[in-house]
């Protein structure tokens, strides 16, 4: 069974989701969890604007090489959407193909995209991963907002009606209907499944066998930080024995991309695929993206049981109303503040801030008054890969987060690219070159456009 849940109504840190866990089994609330309890992730796939895998995104972000290009679509003309994150053609045509033919037609674009994220995220996590029964895999997905069937299926329907040469001459409702759902001859109602918030969820679990507990969670970033809490609940709680935490969406569909250019919030891409110009002076709006990132997050004890490799551990995260909800930087602070404290990591201690910067004036100035408020020249870097992927919803946090084990191996942190005017206020933002440094502890930063700001803290996992 699935379940769909607007992060408004999960606003717990995972610190809190794990005391209540531990009080349930010991009526101690603060007991300290041993190695073994950790929460670490073994396998990472990516499918995103960069490519595939995690690797082809490191060496965008080093290079300060963005993957936004000329907007383009075959049933969409525009000319206020100039950019935007794309999924390469051939990685595209790859996922679909990663999908069994008659799941297909159930399936989207981006779900495909997960679905191949999710498959590469279990090879990653080793063969015997595969012996951990189906019944105790745990499936958390996070899934941008759905609004298939889309305009471009209804346009593509109508274009075809208008051009019919047959006798039936003329835009027939019933017909139009027909052809947007897929089957032009007879209705089916099984596809009403691409319309469904855990369309991406019901996708993965059938395509790679996933029988365990499951939870579908929407609404941008905020649905991957609710995705994560409730998968190390879950696995502490001892639901499953693996869980995978999937983030995929896109926001190339014409609704979606009509109210965000009604609110003010994209460019107008007067300087091409560097636009998106994250906390800069300059900065005059986001470019939005697609993509989808997979994560085997397991026990470390069971990791090590099984000879898998931690690649990074994960502390917690959480989630509450932002500045945009009249609450302003300092709930959002705290709130970092004390999940911080709660694992034991001061804000001078820690090796990056990963910072949201999706380019807008009004986000980037809240974000930049958050990210003085939580540091307070503590001489911490702050750096963003937003310029180089664009804002990409649901799947933001988790690329984020997978991006970690690259930041430990390199002892660098890259910059943020076409940053020239930062803010002067002694928040340290990495600009230019590389910043070298020893990179033990990561704090990622997320707002989303409904209102609300989370951050997920990340640490080096223990290897013995």
């Amino acid at each position: 069974m699935s379940t769909d849940i607007d992060p408004s109504a999960d606003i717990t840190s995972s610190a809190d989701i794990a005391d209540s866990a531990d009080s349930a089994d010991s009526g101690d609330a603060h007991r300290s969890s041993g190695p073994g309890d950790a929460i670490v992730v073994t396998g990472i796939g990516a499918v995103l604007p960069t490519g595939r895998g995690t690797e082809a995104l490191w060496t965008a972000w080093r290079e300060a090489r963005p993957a936004l290009a000329p907007y383009r679509d075959p049933y969409v003309r525009t000319r206020k959407i100039t950019h935007f994150g794309h999924v390469p053609d051939a990685l595209q045509q790859a996922s679909r193909d990663g999908v069994p033919h008659k799941l297909r037609k159930f399936g989207t674009s981006f779900t495909f995209n997960a679905v191949l994220a999710a498959q590469d995220a279990m090879a990653h996590a080793g063969e015997s991963w595969q012996a951990i029964p189906e019944d105790r895999r745990g499936l958390y997905v996070a899934q941008d907002d759905s609004t298939e069937l889309s305009v471009a299926a209804f346009h593509k329907a109508l274009d075809q009606a208008r051009t019919d040469t047959s006798g039936q001459v003329g835009a027939d409702l019933q017909r139009v209907v027909a052809e947007a759902f897929g089957n032009a001859a007879t209705f089916n109602p099984f596809t009403v499944i691409r319309a469904l918030n855990n369309n991406t969820l019901a996708l993965i679990s059938i395509a790679q066998r996933f029988r365990g507990d499951c939870a579908a969670f929407v609404q941008d970033a905020g649905a991957a930080l609710s995705a994560l809490q409730r998968a190390a609940f879950s696995l502490r709680r001892g639901d499953c024995d693996t869980a995978m935490v999937v983030g995929a969406g896109s926001y190339n569909e014409p609704l979606k991309l009509a109210a965000q250019y009604r609110a003010g919030h994209l460019s107008a891409g007067g300087r091409g695929g560097d636009s998106l110009r994250s906390f800069d002076a300059g900065r005059d709006g986001t470019v939005l993206g697609e993509g989808a990132v997979a994560l085997v997050l397991e026990r470390a004890g069971d990791a090590a049981a099984r000879g898998a490799v931690p690649l990074v551990e994960v502390l917690g995260a959480t989630l509450r109303p932002a500045a945009d909800s009249g609450v302003g930087p300092a709930g959002p602070a705290e709130s970092a503040r004390g999940l911080m404290a709660a694992h034991g990591v001061a804000p001078e201690s820690l090796g990056a801030v990963l910072a949201d910067g999706k380019g807008t004036v009004h986000h980037d100035a809240a974000e930049a008054e958050l990210l003085r408020a939580l540091l307070k020249d503590s001489g911490v870097p702050v750096s963003s890969v937003r310029p180089i992927l664009g804002t990409l919803g649901a799947a933001g946090p988790l690329a984020e987060l997978a991006l970690a084990p690259s930041l430990f191996a390199a002892g660098e942190l890259p910059p943020i690219a076409h940053l020239e005017s930062p803010p002067d206020d002694g928040t340290d933002f990495v600009t230019g070159t590389a910043r070298k440094r020893r990179i033990d502890s990561v704090l990622t930063l997320h707002s989303t456009f409904n209102g609300f700001a989370g951050a997920l803290l990340a640490r080096r996992p223990h290897l013995s």
